[in-house]
């Protein structure tokens, strides 16, 4: 292969080769290890997060590295990560600077028969469920398999399962492309010569695992692998064929005993059955149990009881937290140590947790009370830890523990940890607490995740028929039945006093014209906004500055738009008079209006405007606009300007944030068409997560569109 020349500073080649020696599955895992975030790179390279800026983007310029942004494992939200290209990863190993990274994996030692089972299944469509003990070796053996499969030029797509998997981000995690809330429409955007895994099936909180079960029991003509343990919600799937792994053949199991001399590894080989993590955790020193030993007496006896009181204390904490944990969490550096040392911590980056062996088997031995008195002892700790993830774990010990959940703690959950981690929490709450609040939030949870029909289910319990038409309107908006939305709309407004009745009109009207793609509004949409807001009875002076405010401007958008320049006229007066001439909106307005007649505006005017905004979102929202007044025509300067402010880390503190997000993803993809299908997949998740189901559904429509024409 010729590589181009490249000219590498020492920090840029000690970058590139640092990157290529972390471990990346591409083909098995969506999620990217925190290892690649850019605080661990700069946390690795002994250098601070701007001493970085510089060769991140020169290796970028030479399509050497890609910077973006994903989910990161263990991660709540989305992280800057640096992903060295195929190019960069030559380039390194040229450069001697790496270890070459294997595509062909680990071999698996005395699973050639399963192996060779499951793939004979899976020659035609079909669901195959591996099951066994814990830490038997099943998703070693999905691994295998999958691999064995990419070795026949099959796709093989990895989800594992936890508590944070839905429905939906099972589905965005195999498939390729986005799909619409239309569930029913899965076949059509699963390859049927592809496999699909879900690992880890019995992690996956019963609030979303009995409708994957129905999912994946509805889907015909694919290929399947399920990874579960029993008892779980799918080891009584329909139609699918098991294969229980039993302990490995002595001799094999003597071999993966290597911390062990051979005979005393084929001695606790056969005492142990054959299983391979209880062999891999036996200790020179422990006494070798009897012949047939069940492997959970083992774990106790011979793992648990050797842990000093304070680790094994710990331990008992660690095995009931919902979400693995970080060193500084809630356990000690020294408990770690010796749980590690134990071979006890499976870890993930820099999260850990029991392995499932030993969790099944700690789990068992404690009773009702000593739990309950570990989620109230976890419920205080927690509590008293700062950060959003501390709040997840707060949340769900202090409802396990019997307490009562403060509407506050509810809702920061759902606003800043996300909505899967929020839908599972807020169903273990109701179990234990019936109340409105609580049954409201759950229901918001479940439209942020595509779930109307989930969410109108919930909502049926409501007390307050109010509250209840409120979640019926955005259920019945996001799965298109825009009759029976009218029908709760006008329900809920014969019941409302003014000004939330106003208020409902003009957030339906925002809503319309926010839940579209970039370009010129249409008539029709136009019409609609405007009859609704001339359904407002209310006197201006019955309504709040911004709402009036927020109601002319919406028509002057739309005069706008559809060239009524008498009526846009007037408008603009009427605004001028309610905020004032120099009015932060009314000039983001007239930025608008210039910007359809470009030839007015010239670069450093947009660039002395996005320098003298404030805040990562507020930049960005500028800049949609000229993207699209532009289109194609925009330059260069100003799409790597946006993509550098995209960037940036900063908290969404608004829900309007996350749609920004999602319009950043649109553009970028806009612009970058080697890039197009990523970006525009993940603009048509968000945009569903943030109730712009008409957008994300026109979206995906353009995704198909890209995929099925051939490349210009």
């Amino acid at each position: 292969m010729a590589f181009p020349t490249f000219v590498l500073t020492g920090p840029e080649e000690r970058l590139l080769a640092a990157l290529a020696d972390i471990e990346v599955d591409r083909n098995l895992r969506r999620d990217l290890p925190p290892e690649l975030s850019l605080p661990e790179v700069a946390k690795r390279l002994g250098v601070v997060r701007s001493a970085l800026h510089n060769p991140v983007s020169s290796l970028e310029s030479k399509g050497l590295l890609d910077r973006i942004k994903s989910n990161v494992i263990g991660e709540a939200r989305k992280r800057t990560v640096l992903l060295i290209t195929q190019r960069g990863l030559d380039l390194a190993h040229r450069l001697g600077g790496a270890k070459q990274q294997s595509q062909k994996g680990p071999t698996l030692f005395g699973r050639n028969s399963e192996v060779e089972q499951i793939c004979g299944i899976l020659d035609s469509p079909g669901v195959v469920i591996i099951t066994g003990l814990p830490g038997i070796g099943k998703s070693s053996v999905a691994k295998m398999v999958g691999m064995r499969l990419q070795g026949q030029n099959k796709d093989v797509r990895w989800h594992e399962g936890s508590r944070l998997t839905s429905t939906m981000s099972l589905i965005d995690s195999w498939a390729s492309l986005p799909v619409s809330e239309d569930l029913e429409k899965l076949e059509d955007c699963l390859d049927p010569d592809s496999v699909y895994i879900l690992d880890e099936a019995q992690e996956i909180h019963r609030r979303h695992a009995k409708n994957i079960k129905t999912l994946i029991e509805n889907v015909n003509g694919l290929r399947i692998i399920l990874v579960t343990r029993s008892p779980s919600t799918f080891s009584s799937l329909s139609n699918a064929k098991k294969v229980t792994l039993e302990g490995l053949d002595i001799g094999v199991a003597t071999r993966i005993a290597t911390h062990l001399e051979e005979p005393r590894a084929k001695q606790v080989a056969i005492a142990l059955g054959g299983h391979p993590l209880a062999i891999q955790m036996w200790r020179e020193g422990d006494e070798v149990p009897a012949p047939g030993t069940p492997v959970a007496d083992f774990v106790s006896s011979n793992i648990l009881d050797r842990l000093d009181p304070d680790t094994a204390e710990e331990l008992d904490e660690l095995t009931i937290e919902p979400f693995p944990v970080r060193r500084g969490d809630s356990i000690s550096n020294r408990s770690i140590d010796h749980l590690d040392n134990a071979a006890i911590l499976k870890w993930s980056g820099p999260r850990f947790e029991a392995h499932h062996l030993i969790r099944h088997v700690r789990q068992a031995s404690l009773d009702e009370a000593e739990v309950k008195s570990i989620h109230e002892r976890l419920s205080e700790r927690w509590s008293e830890i700062e950060g959003i993830e501390a709040r997840g774990h707060e949340m769900h010990h202090r409802v396990l523990s019997g307490q009562s959940i403060s509407n506050s703690l509810a809702e920061e959950v759902l606003e800043k940890l996300g909505p899967a981690a929020a839908s599972t929490l807020l169903s273990d709450a109701l179990d234990h607490e019936e109340r409105d609040d609580l049954r409201i939030l759950s229901a918001q949870a479940a439209l942020a995740l595509g779930e109307p029909k989930t969410a109108l289910g919930i909502s049926e319990g409501l007390s307050e028929e109010v509250d209840r038409l409120r979640i019926e309107m955005e259920g019945f908006r996001l799965l298109g039945q825009e009759s029976k939305y009218s029908e709760a709309e006008n329900s809920l407004l014969s019941m409302l006093d003014e000004p939330e009745k106003s208020r409902v009109l003009v957030r339906g009207a925002v809503r319309l014209y926010d839940d579209r793609l970039p370009g010129p509004i249409s008539k029709d949409l136009g019409d609609r906004i405007v009859q609704r807001l001339d359904r407002i009875e209310a006197d201006p002076g019955q309504l709040d500055g911004a709402l009036l405010s927020s109601s002319l401007i919406l028509k002057y958008l739309v005069a706008s738009n559809l060239g009524d320049a008498i009526t846009a006229a007037s408008l603009r007066s009427e605004i001028a008079g309610l905020l004032g001439e120099g009015h932060r909106r009314l000039q983001e307005i007239d930025l608008r209006l210039r910007l359809r007649t470009i030839d007015d505006i010239v670069d450093e005017e947009i660039e002395l405007r996005i320098y003298e905004t404030e805040g990562k979102y507020e930049k960005l929202r500028i800049i949609h606009w000229v993207f699209a007044a532009l289109g194609q025509s925009s330059p260069d300067w100003l799409i790597a300007s946006h993509k550098s402010i995209f960037l940036r880390d900063e908290i969404q503190v608004r829900r309007e944030h996350l749609r920004i997000e999602a319009f950043s993803w649109y553009w970028r993809g806009f612009y970058d068409r080697d890039q197009r299908l990523r970006y525009w997949s993940e603009a048509a998740s968000l945009l569903r997560s943030c109730g712009c189901s008409n957008a994300s559904s026109r979206l995906i429509e353009l995704i198909y569109g890209e995929v099925r024409s051939p490349r210009q």
